[in-house]
């Protein structure tokens, strides 16, 4: 109980913070979930078990304006369908209650950290080629140059923008990481190197940087959730009326991925050279 009342509470918190965003959120939500619910930040996952693309539906529902009092939506239990609140007004019925096969939900939209991993980056050139069209070996001073890069993308919906990221994964938002976290850092680095280059062949500097990557799943927590099967409105507090309030669709997540840095500050990753044959009719013989 006192883990939900935690999640209710840094979900509304994020949503007043944040309402002008597309994603209300108070930060990186992390935390073990309940006996019922141990799924990230305590939600319980819907994808498979209640009906249509709850992935759509979270990145739909989550994607709205958030209000002093939340966001809303409704799903067709018996179709699958997802409505946001002004799709519903519109498409279905102009008071936004539950009518038929359509029952209405209100509640708070956060972030929940899934999984962190390191990877490898792509190559990246840093220099400008250097080329030796003579028929002995030379050597050149390699002026090289390479700035971190942090970005993040969405498994389902429109591309994510940079400043939602950053509410997302800046620990400046709320977010705790004991690793080499870069969102909040930037560095760069520019190094001169003398390297030997063969006959009849040109080179480049490159840098592979090394990168963490951190998964989060959009969670929604309900406060109100309604039905009218034609004998009444019902309201509950809980999905569905389930034991549980916080839900997320396994296959939404977001990815951000940044350079590490090192102790120092510095890229942390390896640098390497390319290096490519030229033309044997323009060097000399």
């Amino acid at each position: 109980m006192r883990t939900a009342l935690k999640v209710k509470a840094s979900l509304k918190k994020g949503a007043l913070v944040a309402a002008s965003t597309a994603l209300a959120v108070s930060g990186v939500l992390a935390g073990a979930g309940s006996a019922q619910a141990a799924g990230p930040g305590g939600a319980t996952n819907v994808r498979g078990v209640d009906p249509g693309n709850t992935d759509s539906m979270i990145e739909r529902l989550c994607n709205q304006k958030t209000s002093l009092t939340g966001v809303y939506g409704a799903l067709n239990v018996r179709t699958g369908e997802f409505k946001t609140q002004n799709e519903y007004l519109r498409d279905v019925f102009g008071l936004f209650v539950p009518a038929g096969d359509w029952e209405t939900f209100r509640g708070w939209c956060g972030n929940a950290q899934a999984s962190t991993w390191s990877t490898t980056g792509t190559a990246v050139r840093t220099s400008p080629w250097i080329g030796n069209r003579g028929s002995q070996g030379d050597k050149e001073t390699f002026v090289s140059s390479y700035s971190t890069k942090t970005f993040a993308k969405k498994s389902v919906g429109a591309q994510l923008s940079f400043s939602v990221a950053k509410s997302i994964f800046s620990g400046s938002a709320g977010g705790s990481f004991s690793y080499e976290w870069g969102w909040e850092k930037s560095s760069s680095f520019e190094r001169r190197s003398e390297k030997a280059i063969p006959p009849c062949t040109q080179i480049a500097v490159t840098w592979t940087p090394y990168q963490r990557v951190v998964r989060v799943n959009p969670i929604f927590y309900v406060e109100d959730y309604s039905w009218n099967k034609g004998n009444g409105e019902k309201t509950v507090h809980t999905w569905r009326n389930r034991s549980y309030r916080t839900i997320y669709s396994h296959g939404y997540y977001i990815d951000g991925t940044s350079d590490k840095l090192l102790p120092n500050g510095q890229p942390d990753g390896r640098e390497d050279k390319w290096e490519e044959k030229l033309d044997p009719k323009t060097c000399a013989k």
